[in-house]
Parts: C-alpha cells; sequence; structure tokens
C-alpha cells in the first residue's frame, strides 16, 4: 500500500485538541532527529505514543524503560532527557511506519499489541524496546508494505 501519511487522519482527539506532534516523526531526517534528540523532545511525544497505542501509564513506562514515578515527573516537565528522547522518537516513528502501512490508527495500535510470527510470535511492542528489536519491526513493516510475504 503506497499511501501517503496523512497525520491529522492519525492523530486522536484527544492529540487534536492538545495540538501534538506537529509533523510525523518519519519525516525527520537523521540529522534533524539527532539535534531534536540531543535538545530533548517535547514531553507530548509521551502522550502521543500512549494514545497511538493505547497504553496505561505502566505500559507507558516499561516500553520506555522508566520508572512509573519518572513517567508521572517527566509529564510535568517540557522536555525529556536524550535518553529517554531517543527511546521515545524510535516508537513515536515506527507507529507513522506502522500508519503508512495499515491506514488505520486502531490496527496500529492491535498489530503491536499482537504476537507475530514473523518476529518469533513476540509482539511488536516488546521488540521495539531495542534498537536491535525495533530494527526487526520497522524491517517487517517494510516488508508488509512492499507485498512480500512474511
Amino acid at each position: 500500500m503506497n499511501k501517503k501519511l496523512k497525520y491529522t487522519d492519525f492523530k486522536t482527539d484527544s492529540e487534536k485538541d492538545r495540538n501534538i506532534a506537529h509533523e510525523p516523526y518519519i519525516v525527520w531526517g537523521l540529522e534533524e532527529a539527532a539535534s531534536k534528540i540531543d535538545q530533548g523532545l517535547f514531553t507530548d511525544v509521551l502522550y502521543t505514543i500512549q494514545m497511538r497505542l493505547g497504553l496505561s501509564n505502566k505500559e507507558l513506562s516499561e516500553l520506555l524503560q522508566i520508572s512509573s514515578r519518572t513517567l508521572d515527573r517527566r509529564k510535568k516537565e517540557s522536555t525529556l532527557p536524550s535518553d529517554e528522547s531517543e527511546r521515545s522518537y524510535r516508537v513515536a516513528r515506527l507507529t507513522d511506519q506502522a500508519f503508512q502501512v495499515f491506514g488505520d490508527a486502531n490496527k496500529v495500535a492491535e498489530w503491536f499489541s499482537r504476537p507475530n510470527y514473523a518476529l518469533g510470535n513476540q509482539k511488536p511492542i516488546d521488540m521495539i524496546k531495542s534498537e536491535p528489536g525495533a530494527r526487526l519491526v520497522e524491517r517487517l513493516l517494510g516488508q508488509i508494505e512492499h507485498g512480500i510475504s512474511v
């Protein structure tokens, strides 16, 4: 499916109301992403990820590998430290890519939460906690997008 990403389609009503993430993370080039991560992403990315994947605070803290208390504190701040920014960017970028493939926010959330045979029956959401796992998920999304049987 060669669907152009229409970011407003992917935003939930809550995101539209809060004006979270003015552009899809997937459009950032590597230099831009590196610069923004070094500066610290705005904490709105936490709400974006949480809404896109339908996660509880506990699930979000596990995904980003920070404690629940730290997550609560981060949500009150304006920017994330660079290490948390990098992990948040990785997840947000992959949800952008999944939206390009599936074209529906609900399908994206469902796909990330179900075990996938091509990932050794692991859930994509569990795989994206590490960079190598995220690359496997990214490759799988590319294969699906290009009609390669997996």
